[in-house]
């Protein structure tokens, strides 16, 4: 399967994600994947540091890859990301699925530059949005990816064709604690495995520090495995009203659910939206390790 990646990686910035970081390894290391593109957007830090972030990665892996860097803020939508996107689309018309896991804004910059981008794709796999807070033991968690450019993400879940949203209320589903993080990686003493441990390992500890988690989600990486392995998912759908008001909080919200009441200006959609939810957890986790440890055997 043809894929490209939008994301915001965070990779090697100390009290960030590197989830972002970790779907992309996730990718290169599945052999049904040819990886056509990377693009970066704001989201996890500014445009700057995670365009910075992922060059060093790209140049790290030694990938020969196309990348282009995305906008700066919500609104700027004409990039070379979204060229590159709309290019993309365009190039392999019917054939393309798109991961973005940070801000979606060169979704929507690339549906202005190619008004059939949308229309091109393949599939479209999402992590953000949440259906309820993420209420953790020492504070709440607020959505970032839908809600840093709600108008954004109001085009992308109202115009795309099979969009799947890996929302973060479904990925607590699946916990990664330290002790079977370790484990998984005991024995691995390849280059990449050590990347990932060395990068990875500070996450429990800010995760703790901040929410009170005692390990961590993979948010992102969920998102890739249920792309390319479905199979690990229930594939649920379920409508939902979605506004560009309620999207500046992340939300999407059930029909029961008055519009009215969270929409202070049109336009608001009821839409049915596929949100997958983890159906084999330790299988799925199984898997995500054995293929991030496959790597050094490329």
């Amino acid at each position: 399967m043809k894929v490209a990646i939008d994301f915001d990686n965070t990779f090697f910035t100390a009290n960030r994600d590197v989830d972002d970081g970790m779907a992309l390894l996730y990718l290169l290391a599945c052999p049904e994947v040819e990886l056509l593109a990377v693009t970066s957007t704001f989201g996890n830090k500014g445009i700057e540091l995670v365009d910075r972030d992922t060059q060093r990665l790209l140049e790290t892996l030694q990938l020969d890859l196309p990348y282009a860097k995305g906008g700066q803020a919500c609104g700027d939508y004409l990039n070379p990301a979204s060229q590159l996107l709309a290019d993309l689309a365009d190039q392999h018309a019917g054939d393309l699925y798109l991961l973005a896991t940070g801000s979606l804004t060169n979704l929507m910059g690339a549906s202005l530059v190619n008004p059939h981008f949308f229309d091109q794709l393949k599939g479209i796999a999402l992590m953000g949005g949440t259906t309820a807070p993420l209420n953790f033991a020492k504070q709440e968690m607020l959505e970032l990816n839908f809600s840093c450019d709600p108008q954004a993400a109001y085009q992308v879940l109202t115009k795309g064709q099979n969009v799947r949203v890996m929302t973060g209320n479904h990925c607590l589903d699946l916990l990664f604690t330290q002790d079977q993080y370790e484990a998984a990686f005991a024995q691995a003493e390849g280059p990449l495995v050590q990347l990932i441990k060395k990068y990875s390992e500070p996450w429990f500890r800010d995760n703790d520090l901040e929410y009170g988690i005692k390990g961590f989600y993979n948010w992102d990486s969920l998102a890739a495995a249920c792309l390319v392995h479905p199979e690990y998912f229930s594939l649920d759908q379920a409508e939902y009203w979605l506004s560009v008001e309620g999207l500046s909080r992340g939300r999407l919200h059930c029909p029961s659910q008055d519009p009215t009441q969270y929409v202070a200006t049109k336009p608001y959609q009821r839409r049915l939206i596929t949100t997958p939810r983890i159906s084999r957890p330790e299988e799925l986790k199984d898997h995500l390790y054995q293929t991030w440890l496959s790597l050094d055997n490329k």
